[in-house]
């Protein structure tokens, strides 16, 4: 079960960061095209291989 509640956790994630606006993604370094390729990634594909 962890390896679906990562998914889960992974994809709000995504969304999260897909939702800031562009004025928090500078102050964290970040672009949004930088948050546009991170959230076209699938659900499964962790980053850490968890």
């Amino acid at each position: 079960m962890q390896r679906p509640a990562r998914w889960l956790q992974l994809y709000r994630q995504r969304q999260e960061l897909a939702s800031l606006s562009d004025a928090t993604l500078h102050d964290l370094g970040l672009s949004r095209a930088d948050i546009q390729q991170e959230a076209e990634r699938h659900f499964w594909d962790d980053p850490l291989r968890k």
